[in-house]
């Protein structure tokens, strides 16, 4: 028997009720955890802590990002997520756009992450990161541009337009952490959860139709996780659809993907013969379409 950990991105929000999802809400047992840590509700650091991993640095979302896309980064780049947004006539940012498929800049080299992400490579400026302050993207922010380096700010300037910009964030440079301590499997569409298994030493099982979002294939993830649980004692299954949904403000979206889970994923999980762990990283509130922190539901199975 192994123990398979399934997380659903952004699964809470301020109108989430357990009773709407009948295979969730048979689980025998649930408990309240906080997944933050002391973080912003995002979900590199709720996964890891989900995980076990508490000793986390401060610097890290950029370049868990580039392992999950497989770019190559050197031990002295300062990394950058992306977020494109569009803007609207007070320079608020209001919905998450399409990132630009090729921007070229002698400072930085961008890549699309596919979406609304992006990833920008700053060459010989590790040494900067401490200095940088960002925001995590929410709802109804203005265009924030970065604080602490004047090349930072030549890279938001040369993405922003009148109707979009791109908010950077997550400044972090290469590290190392520990490898997980058991043989595990990670199935999952999102880059930043591959980077995660990728950072912790983790075998990846790779799915065609994951995709990250609403339209990933759930039964060939479930399949997979199944599969993975004979050859791992541990598996991390990761589901994203929710998250993005409510990204896109779309309460109801939300809600027919957290059904479809409930219906095609949690029911076949919890007919195996294996310990079943639900749990929530975050929330994601379709009317602000931000990640909400707080404690988070945890349930199991055994």
């Amino acid at each position: 028997m192994s123990r398979i950990l399934c997380v659903i991105d952004g699964m809470t929000d301020p109108h989430f009720q357990v009773e709407r999802y009948g295979h969730l809400a048979s689980m025998g047992s649930v408990r309240y955890v906080d997944t933050c840590g002391g973080f912003p509700p995002e979900t590199l650091h709720c996964v890891l802590r989900l995980l076990g991993v508490t000793d986390l640095p401060v610097h890290l979302r950029g370049y868990v990002e580039a392992l999950g896309a497989g770019i190559p980064v050197r031990p002295d780049d300062l990394l950058l997520r992306g977020s494109c947004y569009t803007l609207d006539g007070e320079g608020c940012c209001t919905m998450p756009c399409c990132a630009p498929a090729k921007v070229e800049d002698p400072a930085f080299t961008y890549y699309r992450l596919g979406g609304y992400q992006a990833l920008l490579v700053f060459p010989h400026m590790a040494h900067t990161v401490n200095n940088i302050v960002t925001q995590i993207p929410s709802g109804g922010q203005r265009a924030l541009c970065p604080q602490g380096s004047l090349v930072l700010r030549h890279a938001f300037e040369r993405l922003l337009t009148k109707e979009r910009c791109m908010l950077l964030w997550g400044q972090s440079v290469p590290v190392a952490l520990p490898p997980f301590p058991q043989k595990s499997a990670v199935i999952c569409g999102k880059e930043l959860v591959k980077g995660i298994a990728r950072l912790l030493h983790m075998e990846l099982f790779p799915v065609k139709g994951a995709t990250g979002d609403v339209d990933t294939d759930l039964d060939a993830k479930t399949e997979a996780a199944l599969r993975a649980a004979e050859r791992c004692p541990f598996v991390l299954l990761h589901i994203n659809g929710a998250d993005e949904a409510a990204h896109r403000h779309d309460s109801a979206e939300k809600e027919t993907f957290l059904r479809r889970v409930d219906d095609r994923v949690l029911s076949r999980l919890l007919a195996s013969e294996h310990e079943i762990v639900v749990a929530s990283d975050h929330g994601a509130d379709p009317e602000s379409g931000a990640h909400l922190g707080g404690p988070q539901p945890f349930f199991t199975s055994r």
